[in-house]
């Protein structure tokens, strides 16, 4: 019975085996294809490449390096591997620094990451900007073969930037398919220190600052000229490097800085390197004013009582040895009259106070103006303080 049983097993697997070589497609409902993770030659000019599956001989592009600017550009060839038609209903780029331009036979498409993704069909017209029309998917016909151009923004890109793109599909095959493409921002400068800090200084000081550059992208390249930094800078350079590498040596001095606001600045070099490329060296400097004031531009009186004197003082304190003096004190906008408000001065040591006075006869209502105190001071000529209180 175990012998007969056997037997029978046998002559049906062998059977079950002879249909599955012989039965036949039926025409028009067969999807022939590339095996999924078979590669195809390489394509795309001198483009690196790698990856692949049914549809896409290449689906990795490495774009190169890149300066500052431009955009990488990737080719990617594909064909449909069926007999019959397939949609691809989304293609989604991965960020908004990415978009695709498709080509099958004489159709364009555009993939348009910002301000919204959409997909558009391009029609151009001679003479006049390109005709998009929004579509909610694109046909590729049975065997039809078309190239995806991607490209990506490299503006001011440092490392490695990579993006993709997605395409959701009716193949019941190969539903999803992905293409990556990346690139490398190269600094076109090497910038030592990055950043030039002097520290804490007076306004009359001067410090000194060196700064080397060199350019990667060509062996040999010129500074042309330095931006306008003010009258606190003084800068030179001079070429240093030779052979594979051009180095420039950066020299310069900072102060005495005549503007009481100064603190450093931007040094913006213009070059004939990637098409008149530029860089900058900052210089950062926490000067210390000649001048140091307090309670600062803004004085308040707060309530000052009916019948009761009030007095508010305003201290100047120089930092570079001036015997400093006020050589006239003026109220402008005042909301009292004169014979109501005084200011006078006297010294502390090095210091200048300045004593704002409201008298004990002044009426009721509020009190404000401003007080322009004109100093003997070789770069600070004037202060103006702001003052405000109310009598009650």
């Amino acid at each position: 019975m175990i012998t007969l049983l056997h037997s029978i097993a046998l002559a049906s697997l062998l059977a079950v085996t002879a249909v599955a070589q012989v039965a036949p497609t039926k025409p028009g409902k067969s999807l022939k294809s590339t095996p999924v993770g078979v590669s195809r030659a390489p394509s795309g000019g001198n483009q690196s490449a790698r990856g692949g599956n049914s549809w896409f001989p290449v689906t990795v592009r490495e774009l190169g390096t890149f300066y500052g600017k431009g955009e990488a550009v990737g080719t990617f060839n594909f064909k449909n591997p069926h007999n019959d038609a397939v949609e691809w209903r989304s293609m989604q780029p991965s960020c908004q620094c990415a978009s695709a331009e498709i080509r099958i036979a004489d159709r364009i498409y555009r993939v348009i990451a910002k301000p919204k993704k959409r997909v558009v069909r391009v029609t151009k017209i001679a003479g006049k900007p390109d005709k998009l029309e929004n579509v909610g998917s694109i046909t590729v016909g049975p065997g039809e073969e078309g190239v995806i151009e991607t490209r990506l923004n490299m503006h001011n890109i440092t490392g490695v930037k990579s993006a993709t793109l997605s395409i959701h599909s009716t193949d019941p095959v190969e539903p999803q398919l992905k293409l990556t493409f990346r690139a490398t921002g190269a600094a076109l400068f090497s910038i030592s220190p990055k950043e030039v800090n002097l520290n804490k200084m007076t306004w009359n000081e001067t410090r000194e600052f060196t700064v080397i550059v060199s350019g990667s992208a060509t062996k040999d390249w010129e500074i042309y000229s330095m931006d306008d930094a003010g009258e606190a800078f003084d800068v030179k350079w001079e070429k240093t490097g030779s052979g594979k590498v051009t180095t420039y040596k950066i020299t310069g001095k900072y102060g005495p800085v005549i503007d009481e606001n100064g603190g450093g600045g931007v040094l913006k070099f213009r070059t004939n390197l990637n098409g008149a490329a530029s860089f900058n060296v900052r210089v950062l400097a926490f000067v210390q004013g000649p001048l140091e004031i307090k309670p600062g531009g803004f004085l308040t009186l707060g309530l000052i009582r009916k019948g009761k004197a009030a007095t508010k003082n305003i201290v100047f304190e120089p930092n570079d040895g001036t015997d400093l003096k006020a050589t006239a004190l003026v109220f402008e906008k005042t909301s009292l009259a004169k014979e109501f408000i005084t200011a006078t001065q006297r010294k502390d040591g090095d210091k200048l106070i300045i004593d704002l006075s409201v008298s004990d006869n002044a009426p009721t209502g509020l009190v404000k103006g401003e007080l322009v105190v004109k100093l003997n001071h070789p770069l600070v000529k004037e202060k103006r303080i702001i003052f405000n209180g109310f009598v009650r």
